[in-house]
């Protein structure tokens, strides 16, 4: 059984906060505040780690289980949110509508802020053990990083953070570059990947390991296109996989188990359990109002389908288990096979990767969510080395993952599932990007993948010219989010 949230303590446990304001007179005002944490003892360090990571998991928070685990997937080509999630499926309306990522936003930062806060108080610290220091800085980083790494991707030019706000003049803070925000975010995963434990106990799973800031430097790398790194920090983790425990997981359903606490194929993921309002709400968010019979969810919201016309949902072999694990238009209901809801016109098929019909409500699904899995390490790897070098010692990499979907041994050379020798560097590369698209969807991957190889004009035409309704999809015009007004209207200088 999973283990209970370790994110769910109440946060104001692990951040105690004094507020000091003094009044020498009647009418004179000295509005000073300061934060602070109490003495830093390692209980209360456990607690205020735990703390950091919370808004990440909190499932009213709106920020990955919600918005971005169902929104940016409903924004790759061969999604649509039908008539309940319009917006999310046309670019233009929701990259220019400010308040589409407000929550998320204030979120994301108080993520950040939290980790900022552990930072001064470690540097203040001179009790706790040096080693007791150095992990506590490095979750903090990862943290830090990993929130800059989804901000730069999603709003481009953002305040870069990086002390705790004390007092209302600490707000206003000018946007920075983009390429400052990305030297900050791999200064601060450097720093992780040599400060993190190689692995962690059961008990703390969904905590940040140096392999999570080595896959996390990996995919940064390769977002900004420099390939060598990338490659590098890929083979690194591929090279020590057993230090860090990581593999692929034989069967999927392992992979995406409800009640696995983690498991060998887990580099860093958030964590959610069978706890209402603890849990992860994709299940229901994907499923129809059969979800519970049909064996997906307790009940099932119908926010969004896949379309089967889209190119990569089409040209999908019936026969790879990832297929049937992630879509689906029937189910069996009392042993008679019966049609998944669609809305026609639409889409006509549904996403089924999260499905945990034993939760005890809706915000309760036990699923996790991925951010990266040593799948993303063998594709990571597959990309940049035949952006460098040609695809001959990228083959590996990608048949593996290609040999567990097709249920074959992952180690023997396999003509079902192996891709064709002799693929060219473009053929290749092309492949790799279908096989992201297959090995991750549902994981909120496919849109930053779009952009940051340059083709979702293409793929985004594709599907128009073959789904329903292609004015559903317009052909974007822009590839960042406008700043929410929460930010615009505390902050004088984002501009």
């Amino acid at each position: 059984m999973k283990r209970s949230n370790i994110y769910t303590i109440i946060a104001t446990l692990a951040f105690i906060m004094l507020s000091n304001s003094a009044c020498d007179k009647l009418l004179e005002e000295k509005p000073k505040a300061t934060i602070a944490l109490g003495a830093l003892d390692p209980i209360l360090l456990e607690q205020t780690i735990i703390g950091v990571y919370e808004p990440m998991t909190r499932s009213r928070g709106r920020l990955w289980e919600s918005t971005v685990g169902l929104g940016f997937e409903l924004m790759a080509e061969y999604a649509d949110g039908g008539s309940v999630q319009l917006n999310w499926s046309n670019y233009n309306n929701v990259m220019n509508a400010p308040n589409s990522m407000a929550q998320p936003w204030t979120t994301l930062y108080e993520a950040i802020g939290r980790a900022n806060l552990l930072i001064v108080n470690l540097d203040a610290n001179t009790t706790l053990s040096d080693a007791l220091k150095k992990s506590a800085y490095g979750e903090a980083y990862f943290v830090r990083a990993v929130c800059y790494y989804f901000a730069v991707r999603v709003w481009g030019k953002v305040p870069l953070r990086l002390k705790p706000i004390l007092n209302s003049n600490d707000v206003a803070l000018a946007l920075s570059e983009t390429n400052a925000i990305y030297d900050q975010i791999i200064t601060d995963l450097k720093f992780a990947e040599t400060a993190l434990p190689a692995t962690v106990v059961e008990s703390k799973a969904g905590r940040a390991t140096s392999g999570a800031a080595k896959a996390a430097l990996a995919d940064v790398y390769l977002t900004q296109g420099d390939y060598q790194k990338a490659r590098d920090k890929a083979k690194e983790i591929i090279d020590n996989k057993a230090t860090y425990g990581y593999d692929i997981e034989p069967s999927l359903n392992t992979v995406y188990s409800p009640t696995l606490a983690t498991n060998k194929e887990d580099i860093f993921s958030l964590k959610f359990s069978q706890v209402q309002e603890r849990g992860n709400f994709m299940a229901s968010y994907w499923a129809d109002s059969r979800a519970k019979a049909a064996g997906f969810s307790v009940s099932g919201n119908k926010f969004g389908g896949i379309m089967s016309q889209a190119p990569l949902i089409r040209d999908w072999d019936n026969n790879d288990l990832r297929k049937k694990l992630s879509v689906y238009n029937s189910y069996i209901i009392n042993g008679v096979v019966t049609a998944a809801e669609a809305e026609p016109g639409i889409y006509d098929m549904r996403m089924g990767k999260y499905r945990d019909p034993n939760a005890p409500i809706d915000t309760g699904n036990g699923n996790d969510l991925y951010f990266w899995r040593y799948a993303d390490v063998l594709l990571i790897y597959a990309e940049a080395e035949n952006k460098l070098n040609g695809p001959t010692n990228a083959y590996a990499a990608i048949n593996t993952l290609r040999r567990r979907a097709f249920g074959v041994s992952m180690t023997v050379p396999s003509a079902v599932a192996d891709l064709p020798a002799g693929l060219t560097q473009t053929a290749f590369d092309d492949m790799v990007f279908r096989e992201r698209g297959y090995e991750f969807i549902g994981e909120f991957k496919r849109w930053f993948d779009l952009v940051r190889t340059g083709r979702a004009a293409a793929v985004i035409g594709a599907a128009r010219a073959v789904i329903p309704t292609p004015a559903r999809k317009p052909i974007p015009t822009k590839f960042l989010f406008a700043l929410p007004d929460v930010e615009l209207q505390n902050n004088p200088l984002a501009k």
